[in-house]
Order: structure tokens, then C-alpha cells, then sequence
């Protein structure tokens, strides 16, 4: 069993204060780095929930790139900035939502100086927090608990439980 790790989000404890979204920019304030979320946050009038890339073994994100920017590991579906083209194609594809295609300035450097060359476009999407060894800041900042660093193995256990919980639930039906 593939037990690739990805966050998920318990709308049910989110209060929407966006910490996740702070600590998320926060974590990517990198030197050559994009600093945008690599979450998408959804806020409606009866829900607010973080939505974060599943890390899909099969991921259709991946299948859908025509040069390779997206790539799929043995712990993620990772991003080669680099090979970005800006076609949308995985946007499309990801049953979640949770890519984004961003414009990021392109630039060149002659000593010192720093020329502005246009703009190339750039995929955002989680990538787990992988240059932390404490994992996802998300996860971690997080007020309510409402965000979970899991693995396959842990949605099956949960799927167990809840078909064991719903045959007793069955079972006093049928005595009641």
C-alpha cells in the first residue's frame, strides 16, 4: 500500500481566520520562491475550509502537463518550476482545485543590477512544506486543529471505522 502523506482540512473546526494562509506564505518566503499560498482557501456563508493538493498517486495534474513541470514521486506530486508554460492543463485537471497558475516576474542579472524581463508563469500548488523537516506549516499553525497531515493508511482506518459503526448502528435498529 502507497502511503503518500497530504493535508486534509476538517471543515467543521475551521474558523476562517486564514492562519494556515499566513503560515503558508510565511514558510515559501524564500529566496526564488513564489510567495503565494500554495493552498486555496474557500469561505462561503456555511463553510470555510483550507483545500490542499491530495498529492494523488495516479495524479491527473500530472498526466495532464505537457513538459513535465509537474512530476510525481514516491512522497509527492512535485513542481520543475522551470518547465512551466502556463497552459492550464493541470488546473483543469485537479479534481480538487487546489492548482493555481501564477505570473511571476521574470528576471536577469547583470553584476549588481537586476533587469525585469516580463513575466513567466509559474503552477502553485502544496508541496507538503518539503524544505521543513517539521512539515507542513499549515498543519502546525492551525488554532483549531483543523488541519491533518495523513496518509492512505489513515483514511482506511477511518473508513473502517465508520462501516463498524454503522453495522451496529444497523444491528440495534434491528432490535430496537
Amino acid at each position: 500500500m502507497n502511503a503518500r502523506k497530504f493535508v486534509i482540512a476538517n471543515p467543521e473546526r475551521c474558523i476562517g481566520c486564514r492562519t494556515c494562509l499566513a503560515a503558508c506564505i510565511h514558510a515559501h518566503d524564500l529566496t526564488g520562491e513564489s510567495v503565494e499560498p500554495r493552498l486555496q482557501f474557500v469561505s462561503t456563508l456555511k463553510v470555510s475550509t483550507p483545500i490542499t493538493c491530495h498529492h494523488c498517486v495516479d495524479a491527473p495534474c500530472v498526466a495532464s502537463c505537457p513538459t513535465g513541470c509537474l512530476y510525481s514521486d514516491e512522497n509527492r506530486v512535485g513542481i520543475h518550476e522551470e518547465k512551466c508554460i502556463g497552459c492550464q492543463n493541470c488546473v483543469l485537471a485537479c479534481p480538487f482545485g487546489a492548482v493555481t497558475i501564477k505570473s511571476k516576474v521574470k528576471t536577469k542579472r547583470f553584476g549588481n543590477l537586476e533587469i525585469n524581463c516580463g513575466w513567466k508563469p509559474v503552477v502553485i500548488k502544496c508541496d507538503l512544506c518539503s524544505h521543513r523537516p517539521e512539515g507542513p506549516a499549515c498543519v502546525k499553525a492551525c488554532l483549531t486543529e483543523g488541519l491533518m497531515l495523513v496518509d492512505q493508511d489513515y483514511l482506511d482506518n477511518l473508513s473502517k471505522e465508520k462501516r463498524i459503526q454503522t453495522a451496529v448502528a444497523a444491528e440495534a435498529n434491528l432490535h430496537s
